[in-house]
């Protein structure tokens, strides 16, 4: 949608262009009538410089996009990462060839057909003054700007929305600090470890050799770290509560971490204790829970103690007696919290919910001493795979790499948007006062100051320029309901986007109008009465 609102805008200026040259050459138009010419013999000469312009530029277009599509490449999210092996192939010529044929024949054949009709008498008399012996080319390019800062608006409004969810989202409280952590991921074999003794004692003598890492401040595993999966939601029961049918169960997310976990993680304890060497196998089944479970299922009470089981209440599964509360993680998006409960991984047995991923928390940069981590995990098992290395802070940048993604392209759009269209008033307004010169040296002459004339220019561009701008805000209301499920924060009225949007096309606009203004200004009232 981007694209095609930034190629009206391109179209809308080639077409004032045409309008404007169309004009300038009405004397050799009206000459070739008065000869014999047809009138579809006009139109058909100026068509053919139109695809003449119009296949020039796409092939242009092809040759930079070779450029921007490496450079899109290395911006696209994780989520789009099929996309890095798009080229530019037969499809994608062919394709640009169609669109710049058809851009040629909509947009240049309006100009065409306004030149076809201009009247040899007259423009050969000199009586006419613009093209198609009246206003009509005139009105064509002032429809053709307004519709340009329409466009504009739009899009601005749209970058304007994406770009201020980016920047909440940005803000939002992960419920974990990002920094000097670096985290990995090892996935055990199977065969290997089948039996949960031998997975215990895999993490306890690898997190036992972390530790003597010189730097570490702490290191803890989880089963899937935040923001990199979400799935793993369990059913539970809570004992005391209401039973429903299996059906009616409640959800909430499911990890299993080890003792340390929270304090690699930054994750504060709210209530009662973390994990310690009391969670062992053999001891009771410990749970922690998460802020938002212990408001929802015991509000205003000491949720400690309390008892909770996965599945429903006659499910042979232990109950899990809650021993800690800790504070809410974003584990499976930056957009919503959900209830959370995590268990020790001494006291889970199921192979598929054995912890894979390692938070290691330093006193330096994390990135110093992955290879030492890793040499600690090998020290245990030198056949066991390592992967994903990364730091905290590249987790979290991955998980909003799409919004940044979207924010940053349609921004790109939006701002390409807002050049094409104050080069369109520029040209306009150029125009104008080329064709206002005999007009501006009378009024110089009957004593009209340059303020007078600068007042005078920047009026008819800024008149055009609001028109643009009650238009692209009526449609940009319209248009922004679409962008409503990628928003975050913000709505798709957001009241300062509005706002802010206007002020800045106003002022772009107001330079690309001062520019021919100043220069009517110097204008010399004895040279613009030679005119005529």
């Amino acid at each position: 949608a981007a694209v095609g609102l930034v190629l009206l805008i391109a179209c809308a200026n080639v077409a004032n262009l045409l309008l404007a040259q169309a004009t300038t050459r009405r004397k050799e138009i009206a000459i070739r009538i008065a000869l014999g010419a047809r009138r579809w013999i006009i139109v058909r000469q100026l068509l053919i410089e139109s695809l003449l312009l119009a296949t020039g530029g796409g092939l242009l277009g092809v040759l930079g996009a070779f450029w921007g599509v490496e450079a899109l490449a290395k911006l696209l999210p994780e989520s789009l990462s099929k996309l890095q092996n798009v080229s530019i192939d037969a499809r994608v010529l062919l394709f640009t060839l169609g669109v710049s044929v058809l851009t040629a024949i909509v947009f240049g054949g309006v100009p065409a057909l306004l030149a076809s009709r201009t009247k040899p008498g007259a423009t050969l008399s000199d009586v006419a003054r613009d093209m198609a012996g009246g206003t009509s080319g005139r009105h064509v390019r002032r429809v053709l700007v307004v519709s340009e800062v329409a466009l504009a608006v739009v899009l601005l409004v749209s970058a304007g929305l994406l770009i201020r969810s980016f920047q909440l989202l940005r803000q939002v409280d992960t419920g974990f600090t990002t920094e000097n952590a670096l985290t990995m991921r090892m996935v055990l074999p199977f065969p290997k470890y089948q039996k949960a003794e031998a997975r215990r004692a895999f993490y306890d003598e690898v997190l036992r050799k972390i530790h003597e890492v010189p730097g570490v401040d702490s290191a803890g595993m989880i089963t899937f770290l935040p923001l990199s999966f979400h799935g793993m939601n369990f059913s539970f029961s809570v004992e005391g509560q209401p039973a429903t049918s299996d059906s009616k169960l409640p959800f909430a997310l499911f990890r299993v971490v080890s003792p340390d976990y929270f304090r690699a993680m930054g994750i504060p304890l709210r209530r009662g204790r973390f994990f310690d060497t009391r969670d062992s196998a053999d001891a009771q089944p410990a749970v922690l829970i998460n802020r938002r479970f212990a408001e929802q299922y015991w509000p205003g009470e000491d949720a400690i103690g309390r008892r909770l089981k996965v599945g429903p209440l006659d499910s042979p599964n232990a109950w899990l007696t809650v021993v800690g509360v800790v504070g809410d993680v974003r584990q499976t998006g930056l957009y919503e919290q959900k209830l959370e409960f995590y268990v020790p991984y001494a006291q889970e047995r199921r192979s598929f919910m054995a912890p894979r991923d390692l938070v290691v928390r330093s006193k330096r940069d994390p990135a110093v001493i992955a290879a030492a981590v890793r040499n600690a995990v090998w020290s245990v098992d030198k056949d066991q795979p390592v992967s994903n290395v990364r730091t905290l802070d590249q987790v979290f940048a991955a998980a909003i790499s799409q919004e940044r993604f979207q924010a940053l392209m349609l921004g790109l759009f939006a701002a390409l948007a807002l050049l094409l269209a104050c080069v369109g008033l520029y040209g306009v307004i150029s125009y104008a006062v080329v064709q206002r010169t005999h007009e501006i040296g009378v009024r110089m002459a009957l004593g009209a100051q340059p303020l007078d004339v600068l007042r005078l220019v920047i009026r008819q561009g800024m008149t055009l320029t609001l028109a643009g701008l009650v238009v692209g805000i009526v449609a940009g209301t319209l248009v922004t309901r679409v962008l409503s499920d990628l928003l975050f924060g913000v709505t798709p009225r957001d009241p300062l986007t509005f706002a802010g949007v206007p002020v800045l096309l106003l002022v772009v606009a107001f330079f690309a109008c001062y520019i021919p203004a100043r220069r009517a200004t110097r204008i010399d009232p004895l040279t613009a009465l030679r005119v005529e």
